[in-house]
């Protein structure tokens, strides 16, 4: 599936909610710019560099200057789909909130800690921009439960959900179910540049390991906190 972001805002977000009810996911190829990507490739190489190999992580956009990723949490266009995808697929008025942006960058010893561990995100929207993907070896793919629960209706609701997944009977078991080749699991091999799009809060997902020698980059941005006023939640994180 291919829909640019010069269709109208409102008919791409309606359309790709569609596909991630129905699909698990959608993607919108080649998303980046050529000459963007290359930057953004040449910064996570020199990030890892710098860092002896091993995994590097960016929470935000202070560090990411020079790079399309510090700029697109406020491109009016991806604003707008992102908006339009929510509305269509929850059925309620977009948040006016900022994204939740991170860059992983897994690579050396360290990229086995931060691969196959199941979770669902904390917020509605996740979607996923590879930066680089490893060309040999294991490709370090996505790997999703698609909309596995619903958005619960309170902060408590989603606590409970997390420890259920979050403890190592339920992490072995899904592991397990993985190895075996579960029908329900999505297994996508991620093309750098390319924008992939799933309901991070519903679906339980996670990532493939990739080789030490390898680098595997993404970049996500995540769009609405259901339970942002949850007084719950603010006196847990006050604690």
């Amino acid at each position: 599936m291919n829909v640019s972001l010069a269709d109208q805002p409102s008919i791409a977000g309606n359309h790709l909610a569609q596909q991630i009810n129905s699909n698990g996911y959608a993607v919108i190829e080649n998303f980046v710019d050529p000459s963007d990507l290359r930057v953004a490739q040449q910064f996570v190489s020199d990030a890892i560099a710098r860092n002896n190999g091993e995994y590097v992580g960016f929470s935000g956009t202070k560090d990411l200057g020079g790079t399309f990723l510090a700029d697109l949490p406020q491109d009016p266009s991806f604003i707008e789909l992102c908006r339009n995808i929510y509305e269509s697929g929850v059925g309620k008025p977009a948040p006016d909130v900022n994204f939740y942006q991170i860059l992983r960058c897994l690579s050396g010893s360290e990229a086995q800690n931060h691969s196959m561990m199941f979770h669902f995100d904390s917020y509605v929207l996740t979607a996923l921009i590879p930066i680089t993907v490893p060309a040999h070896g294991m490709p370090g793919r996505l790997v999703i439960h698609p909309n596995t629960r619903n958005i619960r209706k309170t902060y408590l609701g989603n606590l409970v959900d997390k420890a259920l997944v979050d403890n190592p009977i339920a992490q072995n078991w899904f592991k397990k179910s993985y190895q075996k080749g579960a029908d329900n699991v999505l297994r996508l091999t991620l093309k750098p540049g390319n924008l992939y799009l799933f309901w991070g809060y519903r679906s339980l997902h996670t990532n493939e390991a990739c080789d030490a020698d390898a680098i595997r980059a993404t970049a996500l941005l995540h769009y609405a906190d259901p339970h942002a006023d949850s007084r719950l939640k603010q006196m847990l994180r006050r604690h």
